[in-house]
């Protein structure tokens, strides 16, 4: 045979396998619109999200890094028009304290990403090891802008490489603390706008990596529940309710007796979170004292019931607007005295230890302290806005304001949690857009609760 025959030969081989190839992977652009989104992480249990172009067939096959002998494959998945194209899909034979590579299907098409596609699950390390340390990014605010929904005038967001400054503070866990999509009076009449809202600000490329490279968790404020300031009548909430679960895969939430909240729990690496829901009951400012609420005492008891039986050294309360703060100013729960001293006086009377509140809204960033009379220290880190505009709090009082931690820009904080199981320290550090520190505050588990327990 010809040199030149066995060259055409050759090539014609080449360009079948590639061929082959080609028809069995896909580029993500052309399928997926947004994703993957790792949601919660557990030892046997993983949830990730993803959301299609359109109507389309998804699996995820998965396996151990270190023993790739063999694959697993979750149940497929078709997604909808009328869920958003979303699908949250289930890993559930994964094994603690093990990595796992995944690979996305798109109608029987491996999905090709330009990142890593891997979860690590948790370690099952009680009564056998020290926790492994972590670090946990919260943030608070993100508005994406839209020109043809948006008001006129200098765009409203921006500095959107603030979720690559924090991919690259390689954070083990993503706290999100509300107000994440900012509903444009376009949207919050209708379910359509809702999944828009949801859709447009999922696109924003500077968040793929972010939320692809480690487990997020999530709460609302009103901005995803509805206009400015909305209240639990807000004649939308269940499409509020609905699409907050199709676009975010929380653990399970609670629902009490006046409805469903977004109430849910989740341990890592032995530290406690717990999610509050400030929307869904939250009433007006009534003369009437009795009837005025933002929780509800349902889900204070709730509250203090998981913080009672809680062994976190520190016991981290996700809620959208200020807990500690007394300026009775916006939403703070100063303007609500009645139920601020009940779920205070709550925490006293169980002597309940290691609180502390991560919170947003404000637009600026601080930290809080204040110690009750039993001695317990009780934290409150504000951290806002991440790519919304920024609010300069002058005529603010807030004397539990720690001097010197005032935030006047778009910032993140980073939660850094070590130490042995009976000495965890977290270290609260607060960063720019662009990734430099701000400011800084160190604290230990024994100075959060210096007396024990009765």
């Amino acid at each position: 045979m010809s040199i030149s025959v066995r060259f055409i030969l050759s090539l014609f081989c080449c360009l079948t396998i590639i061929s082959g190839f080609s028809q069995k992977t896909v580029q993500k652009k052309d399928v997926l619109h947004a994703g993957p989104l790792i949601g919660y992480l557990e030892k046997k249990e993983a949830l990730i999200w993803l959301q299609t172009k359109n109507e389309v067939e998804l699996f995820i096959e998965y396996f151990n890094i270190v023993n790739q002998g063999k694959k697993f494959r979750t149940k497929k998945h078709i997604t909808k028009k009328e869920t958003g194209y979303t699908a949250s899909i289930l890993l559930d034979e994964v094994q603690p304290g093990t990595t796992y590579h995944y690979d996305v299907y798109v109608n029987r098409k491996k999905v090709l990403f330009t990142f890593p596609t891997e979860i690590t699950t948790q370690t099952d390390w009680r009564f056998k090891m020290d926790p492994s340390p972590f670090k946990a990014a919260f943030g608070s605010c993100t508005y994406i802008n839209e020109t043809i929904t948006d008001r006129p005038g200098s765009p409203y967001g921006g500095d959107y490489q603030i979720f690559e400054s924090i991919h690259k503070k390689n954070p083990d866990l993503m706290l999100w603390g509300g107000d994440n999509i900012y509903l444009r009076p376009a949207d919050w009449s209708t379910r359509t706008g809702y999944v828009h809202r949801y859709t447009h600000a999922r696109a924003l490329p500077e968040l793929e990596k972010l939320m692809a490279g480690r487990p997020n968790l999530a709460i609302w404020d009103d901005h995803d529940f509805g206009p400015n300031d909305a209240n639990g009548s807000f004649f939308m909430k269940p499409f509020a309710h609905e699409t907050f679960h199709l676009f975010w895969p929380n653990p399970p939430c609670v629902s009490f007796s006046a409805g469903p909240s977004l109430c849910t729990a989740m341990e890592f690496n032995g530290i406690d979170f717990f999610t509050l829901d400030n929307r869904s009951f939250r009433t007006e400012i009534w003369k009437d004292t009795r009837l005025r609420q933002i929780l509800g005492k349902e889900q204070i008891e709730w509250l203090i019931n998981n913080l009672k039986s809680s062994q976190s050294p520190f016991k981290m309360v996700m809620v959208g607007g200020q807990m500690v703060s007394d300026a009775a100013v916006k939403e703070n729960f100063a303007n609500y005295p009645e139920e601020k001293k009940y779920f205070f006086d709550r925490l006293e009377e169980e002597n309940i230890q290691g609180v502390i509140f991560l919170t947003g809204d404000r637009h600026f960033s601080e930290l809080s302290v204040i110690k009750n009379r039993k001695g317990n220290t009780i934290l409150e880190i504000t951290s806002s806005p991440l790519t919304s505009g920024v609010v300069t709090p002058d005529k603010e009082n807030n004397s539990h304001r720690v001097e010197g931690s005032l935030i006047e820009k778009r910032s993140f904080v980073l939660l850094s949690f070590d130490g042995k199981l009976k000495a965890r320290t977290l270290a609260a550090t607060w960063f720019d857009s662009d990734g430099n520190e701000l400011y800084k505050y160190n604290v230990t588990e024994a100075e959060m609760s210096p007396k024990k327990k009765n």
